[in-house]
């Protein structure tokens, strides 16, 4: 029942992530998704549809936070207690980011970016190990790594900036999908 719960929540979480963000891209002229930052589309000041975007970050608060604290509970190796560590990480930041819009001065917007990203890109190298009986699992070590070498590149300052942002916070629901379908058709391991 944990397995199809979690699973459930990932792909719903992921789902309504893209179709929130694309209504939201779609209500303000000339965004880019290559050159403008995920961010601009949650600041009500600047998108006429900042709440989809900031729905869709406290429905992935929640859910990601409760599917990895469900199938973390299967596992019972280290590497699960950080999975859940990192995972409610993810989402407090998303909380932070969706809660406290980018351009108000605050910092927490930047700073509950930087948790949800790391967080939830530290979840999935987490994953990896988690249920590898010694050998991690490829896919959610690479989504893991590709995430956090995304986030890099994108406070290296090297452009276009949306790009690198997608690639660090795409790289999180890739996994989340990923791992939502493998628990929904994959036999129950014992």
């Amino acid at each position: 029942m944990a397995r199809r719960v979690a699973a459930v929540c990932w792909l719903v979480s992921a789902a309504w992530y893209v179709v929130a963000e694309a209504v939201a891209a779609a209500g303000m002229p000339g965004y880019s998704y290559a050159t403008d930052v995920i961010s601009t589309l949650g600041q009500p000041a600047w998108s006429p549809r900042a709440g989809w975007l900031n729905g869709a970050l406290l429905v992935q608060a929640v859910a990601f936070s409760l599917g990895a604290w469900l199938v973390a509970g299967l596992a019972r190796t280290r590497s699960a207690v950080l999975l859940r560590v990192c995972a409610v990480g993810n989402g407090i930041g998303n909380v932070l980011v969706a809660t406290v819009p980018t351009g108000t001065g605050s910092p927490w917007h930047v700073v509950g970016a930087g948790i949800a990203i790391v967080g939830g890109n530290l979840t999935a190298i987490a994953a990896a190990f988690a249920w590898s009986r010694g050998r991690p699992s490829c896919a959610a070590l690479a989504a893991g790594v590709t995430g956090l070498v995304g986030l890099a590149i994108l406070l290296a300052g090297v452009p276009p900036s949306g790009a690198w942002e997608r690639v660090s916070v795409y790289a999180i629901y890739a996994w989340q999908v990923g791992m939502g379908v493998a628990l929904l058709v994959r036999p129950r391991q014992r």
